[in-house]
């Protein structure tokens, strides 16, 4: 069955952090998939489904830090959040809806 999305996706393992009003400190997560307007996020914590938007922090991978004063970060909302009952990590997975006047040429 063909998917109806209106983007590709591509892989990722960027390590990344999100901000929510929901939680009470950055969430540590890493981005499996990007497609131009979302990602889909492996998440150390459950994330709220919620029409506030997060702000996902992308790390450093060079030096390994994340910069949370930093004025670049993706911003988006979380349309889904689930516990992963397919692996053995108890992580989460998130899909996230990136907020965007035109989507991202680089990830096409």
């Amino acid at each position: 069955m063909p998917e109806n999305r209106k983007f590709n996706r591509t892989a990722s393992l960027q390590r990344c952090a999100v901000v929510s009003p929901s939680l009470p400190s950055p969430c540590p997560a890493r981005i499996i998939n990007q497609s131009p307007d979302g990602l889909l996020l492996e998440l150390d914590c459950e994330v709220a489904v919620d029409d506030v938007p997060v702000n996902i922090y992308l790390a450093d991978e060079i030096r390994g830090t994340i910069d949370y004063e930093s004025s670049t970060f993706l911003t988006g909302f979380i349309r889904w959040c689930k516990k992963d009952t397919d692996g053995w990590s108890g992580f989460y997975q998130a899909g996230i809806q990136l907020v965007t006047t035109a989507p991202r040429k680089d990830w096409r």
